[in-house]
Formats: structure tokens, C-alpha cells, sequence
């Protein structure tokens, strides 16, 4: 088998060994997209850590990518520590074992991550030095909306909205939309908040387990096709809805956040009228 039918789980052909590994290949290569590498990075990490050591050459082939974004794909990987050289000529390239190269990212993002917790109290008192002068009116009282990219700052807008709630937090999404909550603490926070959560899973063929270990009281399932719909409700006050939701990678994933009282009391009665038709879990 030549490299370029072994490396063909990366696309749609069905006519290979490896075409069942397809699905779990995608959801790696997410997971390292999510890590901060680029689709491209992703993939040629991949193919060098399922298929040995590789000349650019090699990999442009495989990948069928240009030879001058090859070498700047190895070059940019080589920086992140996640790819070493080989000293021979031509120059071959290996990847990291993957659960090196997992900690190698994560080192990284902490470090960042560091360096900006450094520069927050500083950054604060800064900010404090300059005097506000906006006037507040009436238009400032207006209604907001906000636009929100990628899940790090939507789970933020979650957890504001939780932390504010106190009546109901009502949840509309699918399985993938609420396993993504539930990996991000969400939950969590509504459990030990004052507020009553409701939620109504659509589609649902059958119940995960993260759901089997929540009150069933709590969830009702409509058994239609609507994946793309995701949105959240809280007190009738906020709404957050998503435009792309998790059947997207991480990274893309996009959020439309508004106080506006029409836009809340529209989608509230939608996420009503789905429960009243819903049936209970158990």
C-alpha cells in the first residue's frame, strides 16, 4: 500500500484498510485543533506518528499539500516541540510520542496562561488610574447583545449566566451539545447554584450515561432531528444561542448572547412548547 491509499483516512473513501480508524482520526485531529495546532498541523503530526520518520517530499505527497507549506508546517511543529529532525539527507521528520507531545501543549498553555495571570493586577490598577467619564442615559440601558467565538469564552458567558441565575436555567440542545457542557463544569454550576434547571435533549435514541446520573424530573427528550439547535434561557432575563454549536470543532464553535426582552421571551416559549411535548427519560 503506497502512502498516498494509506494516508486516504484522511478523506472519504471507503475502499481502504484503514477507513475504519476515519471517525477516530477526526476527533484526534480536533482534539490537537483544539490544542492550538492548525487542520494542516494536525494532520501532518498525525500521519508522522502513525507512519515513521518522512522527508517533506514524502509528506506533501501523502498529504497532497504544496512542498513550500510542507516545510513551513515541519518548521512551525519543530518550534512546538511536538517534531524533531533527523540529521540525513534529505531531512527526515518525526513526531513526538503523542502523550509527550499532549504534555508539550499543555506546558505551553500554562505558561501562557501564567503570563497573563502575572499582568492582571497590574493591568487592573492601570485602568483604575484613568477616570471615567461616560454619563449614563437612557440609551446605555438599552438592550445588549453579544457575539461570542470559540468554547473558552462562551463557557464563560455560561458561567456568568449561571452565577446570575436564580429562578429557572433552562438548556435546549443535542447529546453532543450537552456532553460538551457537561466536560466543561456546567452542570456543576447549576448544581450548586439557587436556580432550577430544565432541559430538553433533541434527538435522543439513547441515554448516555451522564444523563442517566441526573434527575430525570429535570429532562425531557423530543426524538426529531434538530442537532443544529442549541440555545440556553436564563430567568426570562438572558439568552444565549448557538449559531454553530458542537457538531462544529471547538474552535469554530459560535454563540449569539442578548438581554433583548422580544429575543428572550421568544426562545423561552419555544424551549416551553418543546417540553410540553417532550417525553420524560424514564
Amino acid at each position: 500500500m503506497n502512502s498516498e491509499r494509506q494516508i486516504s483516512l484522511f478523506d472519504n473513501e471507503s475502499d481502504t484498510v484503514m477507513y475504519k480508524h476515519k471517525l477516530t482520526l477526526e476527533k484526534i485531529r480536533d482534539e490537537l485543533i483544539n490544542f492550538g495546532l492548525t487542520k494542516s498541523q494536525a494532520k501532518v503530526f498525525i500521519y508522522l506518528g502513525k507512519y515513521g520518520s518522512k522527508t517533506a517530499s514524502e509528506i506533501a505527497k501523502a498529504l497532497q499539500l504544496p512542498r513550500t507549506e510542507t516545510y513551513h508546517l515541519v518548521n512551525s511543529l519543530q518550534s512546538m516541540g511536538l517534531v524533531v529532525a533527523e540529521l540525513s539527507h534529505p531531512t527526515k521528520y518525526t513526531a513526538m510520542d503523542m502523550k509527550e507531545a499532549v504534555s508539550t501543549l499543555v506546558k505551553q498553555e500554562q505558561e501562557r496562561i501564567d503570563t497573563l495571570a502575572n499582568k492582571e493586577e497590574s493591568l487592573s490598577e492601570m485602568w483604575k488610574e484613568i477616570p471615567f467619564f461616560a454619563v449614563e442615559t437612557d440609551e446605555s440601558k438599552s438592550e445588549k447583545m453579544q457575539l461570542l467565538h470559540g468554547s473558552g469564552p462562551i463557557t464563560n458567558k455560561i458561567r456568568e449566566m449561571v452565577d446570575s441565575s436564580l429562578e429557572d436555567f433552562k438548556i435546549y440542545g443535542s447529546i453532543s451539545d450537552l456532553l460538551r457542557m457537561y466536560h466543561s463544569d456546567v452542570f456543576d454550576w447549576v448544581e450548586n447554584s439557587p436556580t432550577n434547571l430544565k432541559m430538553v435533549v433533541s434527538p435522543l435514541n439513547k441515554t448516555p450515561e451522564f444523563l442517566s446520573e441526573m434527575d430525570s424530573k429535570k429532562i425531557r427528550a423530543i426524538p426529531s432531528n434538530s442537532e443544529n439547535k442549541c440555545f440556553l434561557v436564563n430567568d426570562k432575563k438572558e439568552v444565549l444561542i448557538f449559531m454553530r454549536n458542537a457538531t462544529h470543532p471547538t474552535r469554530q464553535v459560535f454563540a449569539w448572547w442578548s438581554d433583548s426582552e422580544t429575543l428572550v421571551d421568544m426562545m423561552n416559549s419555544l424551549f416551553e412548547l418543546s417540553w410540553e411535548k417532550g417525553e420524560s427519560l424514564y
